[in-house]
């Protein structure tokens, strides 16, 4: 039998990690009368304990001795239940694999009616509730609502909040929460000393670390590295069994990224082939140590089971880093082990990220004012820092810390630009704003009036509120002559899409470049209906604005209707005279003398 299953809690007490629902169940249970509800809804991480607390529930439900708070595991009910042996009052039902409105009503709805065979209540319990289908929620409502007496519903489920609330709102809720890890500690040492294993402190604190929470998966790690190391277990074999990378690499590589050492960086990423490391393991174990050093140097006390000296080391490598390049360091990390999903060479994504981490240069942030205004003349700083004291057995970094900023060389402005940067010089970059664009103001817009005798309709630039785009934003090709604008009107209607939308672009989707001069570009429409819903749509959309950003100066937007081609007239032929030659026999006369035939008078 696995270690999870034989050694399953068998009373509340025995529970690890969850005292808050332990204690207000054997509360319920202890109670006289007791208090329990017909339906409970147990959500949380995997292996935490939901399914024995639900077990744990009926065998104190259904106890010789209950209902009590504390069962006796002496009963055929309790001993049954303990075996994980068949019983007629508790009810498995396993919703992943019976999600169908079918199998709730076979299961449960059918049977809910029968009165227990053995003990007082019948316990349904059913693991992962969320895969239900919605018809068999919806089947699984009314007997839920209102079951009988000796009925009693556990739904377990690690999705809660997929759970229709008309079912959750029929429970009492418990939240089950990760176990900690010296809780999951102190239950691996209790389990190897009743197995007869020596497990090193050491080893079991990197198996929970692993586990992240959850007690089952502690466990079956614990029996996995046991089948390996049959007497004694320490971290070298944990390491070696789970395949995760050792702390003195890990200890070996910070203190290169520290000491700002590359080369040191590369060498010590090359011990992880040797060692037989995966990278995507490695990047994991790098942004866990790196969040354990952001932890400690922003002074925050984690319940990690960190010993003094490994804290010690930590200390000396958050205060060396610094706290901004360590933040960015992480950063860098998580965008790696995200990128290593997607790519096959997780080896020179690390170098990448590690070298970088390890770089004594630190680029000065872009910001808008920066990048607007002209070239400020800066004066090279030093940030000097005080060197770290390293703890004994570690070196010091033997690099120099001084970062120096880069910045560029100052550049004499001309008068425009000197007028406009003049402020942004004077002005610290915090309390500066640039504006990137100004709204002019709104004018009213103006009505298109058609001439019955001119097929065209001008489109005034005030239909429009018109933003004064600066010219750092103006890029790309523009358009001088009217060839331009036949060969980049389709890039000019992408734009139209973009900036007002696809119904904008489907108005124009009949029109076509047909002059540009100095002062107007006009385009023609071939239909009459197309060109009639254009005009109405130009006085809410600013066409012209977009093109104008299109073209090299502004010009005014005008649509014209393709003139009416006439069409062809129709050379009407005379009709071909009949020529009746005299000569020709008579028909009737010949099918007289053929068929012997008789003219008959009507």
């Amino acid at each position: 039998m696995s270690l999870y299953r034989k050694y399953r809690p068998q009373t509340f007490e025995d529970v690890v990690g969850q005292d808050h629902v332990a204690h207000t169940l054997r509360n319920a249970l202890g109670a006289n009368p007791i208090r329990i509800a017909h339906a409970y809804l147990f959500c949380g991480p995997r292996g935490t304990g939901k399914t024995t607390s639900a077990r744990l529930l009926a065998k104190c439900l259904n106890c010789e001795k209950g209902p009590t708070s504390t069962p006796c595991n002496e009963c055929d009910f309790c001993v049954r239940v303990t075996n994980n042996q068949a019983v007629m009052d508790l009810i498995e039902i396993d919703a992943a694999s019976n999600t169908g409105v079918d199998n709730v009503r076979e299961n449960i709805i059918d049977k809910v009616n029968v009165a227990p065979a053995q003990g007082r209540y019948r316990v349904y319990i059913i693991d992962e509730v969320h895969m239900l289908s919605t018809s068999s929620f919806n089947a699984l409502l009314k007997t839920l609502e209102e079951p009988p007496s000796h009925a009693i519903f556990v739904l377990a489920t690690t999705d809660a909040h997929k759970v229709p609330t008309t079912i959750t709102s029929r429970c009492q809720r418990f939240d089950f929460r990760r176990v900690g890890p010296r809780d999951i500690v102190g239950r691996l040492q209790y389990v190897a000393q009743s197995e007869g294993m020596e497990l090193s402190e050491t080893a079991a604190r990197l198996i929970a670390h692993t586990a992240d929470g959850a007690l089952r998966d502690a466990l079956t790690l614990l029996e996995q590295v046991w089948a390996f190391s049959p007497e004694n277990i320490n971290e070298a074999d944990v390491r070696l069994v789970l395949g995760t990378v050792s702390e003195e690499l890990i200890d070996d590589l910070m203190r290169a990224v520290v000491s700002q050492d590359a080369a040191g960086v590369l060498g010590h990423i090359e011990r992880t082939v040797d060692e037989g490391a995966s990278f995507s393991q490695l990047t994991r174990d790098l942004v866990a140590y790196c969040r354990d050093l952001l932890l400690l140097l922003v002074g925050f006390e984690s319940t990690s089971t960190l010993s003094d000296a490994q804290k010690k080391t930590r200390h000396y490598f958050a205060n060396a880093i610094g706290r901004a390049r360590l933040m960015n360091t992480v950063e860098s990390l998580r965008a790696t082990e995200k990128e290593m999903r997607q790519s096959t060479d997780h080896r020179l994504l690390l170098e990448l990220a590690l070298v970088r981490a390890a770089s004594a240069i630190e680029s000065a942030p872009v910001t808008a004012v920066t990048a607007l205004a002209a070239p400020v003349a800066v004066r090279p700083t030093v940030a000097v820092q005080s060197t770290p004291v390293a703890p004994q057995g570690l070196q010091a970094p033997s690099r120099p810390q001084p970062v120096w900023r880069e910045t560029p060389a100052p550049s004499t402005p001309t008068a425009e630009e000197s007028s406009t940067a003049a402020p942004i010089q004077n002005a610290t970059p915090e309390e500066t704003e640039v504006p990137l664009e100004e709204t002019a103001p709104e004018i009213a817009p103006v009505e298109i009036a058609l001439d019955e005798n001119s097929p065209i309709a001008t489109v005034p630039i005030e239909t429009a509120p018109t933003l004064a785009v600066s010219d750092s934003k103006k890029k790309g090709r523009r358009i001088h002559d009217m060839d331009e604008f036949l060969e980049l009107w389709p890039k000019v209607l992408m734009r139209i899409r973009k900036k007002i939308g696809v119904t904008a672009v489907a108005y124009l989707h009949d029109a076509y470049p047909y002059s540009l001069s100095a002062t107007e570009a006009t385009l023609e429409f071939q239909k009459e209906f197309h060109f009639e819903k254009a005009c109405e749509e130009a006085k809410r959309s600013p066409f012209e604005q977009v093109l104008n950003e299109c073209l090299d100066t502004p010009r005014k937007l005008t649509f014209r209707l393709a003139e009416k081609k006439p069409e062809p007239v129709k050379e009407i032929l005379p009709e071909p005279e009949i020529d009746y030659d005299d000569d020709e026999p008579d028909v009737a006369a010949l099918a007289q003398q053929l068929f012997a035939a008789e003219i008959m008078e009507p």
